[in-house]
């Protein structure tokens, strides 16, 4: 029988060394909410520590996370919860590929570096924990860019909408 491991996101302490320069839109390109999104990710930067079994690994807000939201984060945790693989990029700070396959209850979960080697770790995770803790880490971020005002909860309410709808499997 395989093991279970467990799956867990954790929004950490605030990193307050931030190199890049701040967003900005000179072209007025993005939407208010694109804006927001970009600018609580920079002016909140926290740490986020990710827990794949006894892979822990750390990331932040900015880039990592704000990466990861502009890239159908929202999305892909449908896609995940309607049988499909999602793979997750953490191409700044940590160098890793977090691909997510469902099979029946369970995922597999590949862990892969970026870099010169091809190995892969393989981590078995409870389907169901995994849809959750993406969907309240999801859920955790946009409410506090709420709470400090860099988007409306409007635009909150309608960016989360496709995590939390259930559509059929075609």
């Amino acid at each position: 029988m395989t093991k279970i491991e467990q799956f867990k996101i954790k929004l950490a302490e605030r990193n307050l060394e931030n190199f890049a320069d701040p967003p900005d839109d000179p072209l007025g390109e993005l939407s208010d909410f694109e804006l927001g999104l970009r600018k609580f990710c920079y002016e909140w930067d926290s740490k986020v520590i990710f827990q794949v079994g006894e892979t822990r690994f750390n990331v932040f807000l900015d880039p990592d996370i704000c990466m990861l939201l502009e890239d159908r984060f929202n999305e892909q945790i449908r896609e995940l919860e309607q049988g499909k693989t999602i793979r997750l990029d953490f191409a700044e700070s940590y160098w890793l590929i977090i691909k997510l396959v469902p099979v029946g209850n369970e995922i597999k979960c590949y862990l892969r570096e970026f870099g010169y080697s091809t190995e892969e770790k393989l981590v078995m995770l409870n389907r169901q924990e995994v849809l959750d803790e993406l969907k309240r880490f999801l859920t955790e971020l946009m409410d506090l860019a709420v709470n400090l005002g860099y988007i409306s909860l409007e635009d909150k309410d309608e960016f989360i909408k496709p995590a939390f709808s259930k559509l059929q499997v075609v």
